[in-house]
């Protein structure tokens, strides 16, 4: 199946598929190809990742989500500065992909080697084993899940209710991290978001097992398009749903805002906590108030715990 809003593409890989041997079915959009593929069954999907109605992350992350990727490879259909954003909890459904532009010999091969079963998979040195899958902490290990933190011995410091959402002004993310790596120190399966370099947060914060979610837009690293938004509240969310007690921390709101709008950040953050009530998780997310005016920091704050920062503070609002 070769799915991409421009008919042109569609016409030249067509007859390469058919030139290869396989017969090739067509969709115009994301749409389409999620009608189509659970009919069709096709062996392998070419997924155009920029279209108009439905980017091909969404696509490929509802074929997941429906079991279709089980038996069906896919293969990205990406232009050079396309290759790696959203891949993010996607890596163990893309068989690998097609840099656009493409010659007809190239896609010729690539297409025998994957539904030859001698699929090449994303270079490992653009999935750094720190921040592989987030969801890999549901498989089990001696009896343990995976992506936990050891245990400390020292009492917790901080007692996050669970269902509540806690938004923590200050201008640089510290005490945030204090009160989210206390709980993911004490038998709490943690999701962290930030702006900043993963490896230079794990350093820090001695965080040698949590998944990270790193906003960035530079090319080749495992991350997550501080730009496509939807993509990360869904992954926050199904992190959550799946986990039996978590806690998300976000740090990088005022990045957020940049790449989305206000608007846009707030509908994200509001879906999120309304998750995080429904499942009894907890979400902490650090804020730099300088950056907002006095109606997004009202807006912001609703439904929230209020923390300013100072440790007193802190114990009186969470206790």
């Amino acid at each position: 199946m070769i799915v991409d809003d421009n008919p042109a593409i569609q016409d030249i890989v067509s007859e390469l598929v058919s030139g290869a041997g396989f017969t090739p079915v067509t969709a115009s959009g994301g749409k389409e190809a999620l009608e189509k593929a659970g009919a069709e069954k096709p062996d392998l999907v070419l997924l155009d990742i920029n279209m108009p109605d439905m980017d091909g992350w969404s696509v490929l992350r509802k074929l997941k989500e429906e079991g279709i990727t089980t038996n069906t490879k896919v293969m990205m259909l990406t232009a050079t500065t396309d290759v790696g954003t959203d891949i993010f909890g996607l890596q163990d459904v893309v068989s690998g992909y097609i840099r656009k532009p493409f010659n007809n010999k190239e896609l010729s091969d690539r297409l025998k080697s994957i539904l030859e079963d001698k699929a090449v998979p994303f270079a490992e040195e653009q999935q750094p084993k720190e921040d592989l899958g987030i969801f890999d902490f549901l498989k089990k290990k001696e009896g343990q899940p995976e992506g936990m933190e050891k245990v400390r011995r020292s009492a917790k410091k901080y007692e996050l209710r669970r269902g509540l959402s806690f938004v923590v002004k200050e201008q640089k993310a510290v005490k945030s991290f204090e009160i989210f790596t206390d709980q993911v120190t004490h038998n709490i399966q943690g999701l962290c978001v930030t702006r900043q370099y993963p490896a230079a947060v794990r350093q820090e914060w001695g965080l040698e097992e949590t998944p990270i979610i790193w906003l960035s837009n530079q090319l080749g690293k495992v991350y997550v398009n501080p730009a496509n938004i939807g993509i990360l509240g869904d992954t926050i969310i199904r992190f959550i749903e799946k986990s039996d007690d978590s806690v998300i921390m976000i740090d990088g709101v005022e990045f957020l805002i940049v790449n989305n709008g206000f608007d846009k950040v707030l509908k994200m953050i509001h879906r999120i906590t309304e998750v995080v009530m429904e499942f009894k998780s907890r979400v902490i997310i650090s804020v730099d108030p300088r950056a907002l005016d006095v109606r997004e920091m009202a807006l912001l704050e609703r439904n929230m715990e209020v923390i300013e920062g100072e440790p007193q503070q802190v114990t009186k609002i969470m206790r």
